[in-house]
């Protein structure tokens, strides 16, 4: 493993040391690498970062007292990230006998000052051209492999003064322009294991199935050629034994996205306004679960169930949900601040909603909190991660008549969900009794106070659906405008031309925020939602499934 900021010698090379510059992953500056050899100075990507470029400056400038000789920067790909200091810091441009490297379609797009490709729009940067003197992989200076999956890998050997060899690969899929790049035992891989993360994939010049190829020629390299640790362009270093199994998860990941959208400057804005939503809702939708699964627990304690009572405060305290909300309410704040990009913040969201995910057990909560309300929290994270990579799941819509839909749920709302039958046949199984005494002690009658009332009205044609995604958002209402103070909350339905409406009055007001909310979520459902008067009632368009 590679140590931070110390030198350190590159096994298999004839006495060069490489320094890293290693941060922890983030969008917004990747790692570098700095080699030295008696003959030249190396140096794998910049950076983003003005005090990384300082540290490498100062290190170069070391060198450069104690033995004047070229230095050579090595792009992994034209992503501002790797290059930007490269491009904007003048001193570093004035390195006497510098010489930038980047592969040929990388090279043209940095000359151009390309900010789709480079993705400094998505940054909000403005990126200088930067001038290329030694373009990479061009057919006349590389040679061409077949991998042991029929793959073509494009390899160029370029030899240093030192009497190493320096080898570059082509692995697009990233970008167009991404290499791998060995020296000694150290293989340089850019970003390809980040390649499929949501928010990653689908930027400028994301290629899927050039991806999947670039697996395959990556495990080729590290199978066929003297490599024992390979370096990321962010995070730490990767034993080569290692890679066989991330290379595994990369290709299971990247061939998921086959439909995956183009991550542009309007998905980062829909992006951004989502996970703003996003941390709220959760943490509101959590603090339930929490509050809950804490009542639960301290009446199983009271009734002498210790060890039950000790196994939901487990669960939990083991979920870290906390944690991981007051990290992204840091973050956001931060955010508006001014101290963090928007993508930085969108790019945070995934990764709470990925630790969630990791560390939230639903289905062990099944028989404590509403089924609606699990569904709900899953469904959060999931049209979070949908808008992130593009897709909209319009698969579950289906023909539906509203009016029995709607009586079903609310007679759903006004039935306890067990009965005192089922309760007595458990009295002989020790765990189906815990269960069932789970469920009683667990239940909230949250409408108990409030008269759910449904005008259905007259005939009704079937409207177009997504079931229970719509049931569950009209819960969510209900549950708002209970909480709000509404003591009657009043459902009607009624034709609007060849449509029917349903219009929710709760003589309660939402937030201008929740209604923003419910018409996104009430949208993913196959229901147009719009405010009457003054908030206090929502109008929901539902059109025929005839349409």
């Amino acid at each position: 493993m590679l140590n931070d900021q110390q030198w350190q010698p590159v096994p298999g090379t004839a006495g060069a040391e490489i320094y890293p510059f290693l941060r922890k992953p983030d969008v917004t500056c990747s790692n570098a690498y700095l080699i030295r050899t008696p003959g030249e100075i190396l140096l794998v990507d910049t950076g983003a970062d003005p005090g990384q470029m300082e540290r490498i400056l100062e290190q170069v400038d070391d060198l450069l007292g104690e033995t004047p000789r070229p230095v050579t920067l090595f792009l992994t790909h034209c992503h501002a990230d790797h290059c930007y200091q490269a491009a904007r810091d003048r001193r570093f441009r004035s390195l006497p006998h510098l010489c930038i490297a980047a592969e040929e379609t990388g090279a043209r797009a940095l000359e151009a000052g390309d900010a789709a490709l480079t993705v400094a729009e998505l940054m909000g940067w403005e990126v200088e051209p930067l001038p290329v003197s030694l373009p990479l992989l061009a057919a006349r200076d590389r040679e061409t492999l077949e991998t042991d999956g029929g793959i073509t890998l494009h390899r160029q050997r370029i030899a240093l003064r030192s009497g190493d060899v320096l080898s570059v690969y082509h692995t697009p899929g990233h970008t167009p322009d991404s290499i791998c790049i060995r020296l000694g035992e150290y293989l340089f891989i850019g970003d390809l294991l980040f390649s499929a993360s949501p928010g990653i994939a689908g930027l400028a010049g994301w290629d899927q199935p050039a991806l999947l190829e670039s697996v395959g020629r990556v495990r080729w390299i590290v199978a066929h050629e003297p490599v024992s640790l390979c370096c990321p362009g962010h995070g730490r270093s990767i034993p080569a034994t290692a890679m066989p199994a991330l290379l595994d998860r990369l290709q299971g990941e990247t061939e998921k996205m086959a439909d995956i959208g183009t991550f542009d400057r309007e998905r980062l804005a829909d992006s951004l306004e989502h996970a703003v939503d996003l941390l709220q809702e959760v943490n509101r939708t959590f603090a339930v679960l929490a509050g809950r699964l804490y009542a639960l627990a301290y009446r199983l304690d009271d009734l002498g169930e210790a060890e039950e009572a000790r196994r939901y405060l487990e669960l939990l305290e083991s979920d870290q949900i906390d944690g991981f909300l007051t990290d992204f309410s840091r973050f956001t704040d931060e955010f508006n601040a001014g101290e963090k990009f928007e993508v930085q913040l969108v790019l945070k969201a995934v990764q709470v909603i990925q630790r969630i995910e990791a560390h939230f057990a639903g289905d062990r909560l099944d028989h404590v909190v509403d089924a609606s309300l699990l569904r709900r929290a899953g469904r959060l994270l999931t049209d979070f991660m949908n808008t992130i990579v593009g897709y909209r799941d319009t698969a579950h819509l289906s023909a539906a008549d509203l009016p029995p839909v709607l009586r079903e749920l609310v007679a759903g709302l006004l039935t306890p969900p067990f009965s005192d039958e089922a309760f007595i046949e458990s009295a002989d199984d020790p765990a189906a009794y815990r269960a069932e005494l789970v469920s009683r002690l667990a239940y909230l009658p949250f409408f108990e106070d409030v008269d759910l009332v449904l005008d259905a009205g007259g005939p009704l044609p079937p409207v177009l659906i997504d079931r229970e995604r719509f049931c569950d958002e009209v819960v969510g209402v209900l549950e708002d405008m209970a909480t709000a103070g509404a003591r009657e909350i009043r459902l009607t339905l009624r034709r609007e031309g060849d449509a029917v409406g349903l219009l929710i009055e709760g003589s309660v007001l939402l937030s201008p925020r929740r209604l923003r909310f419910y018409r996104r979520k009430f949208g993913l459902s196959g229901a147009s939602l719009a405010i009457s008067g003054n908030g206090a009632s929502l109008s929901l368009l539902l059109e025929p499934a005839s349409s």
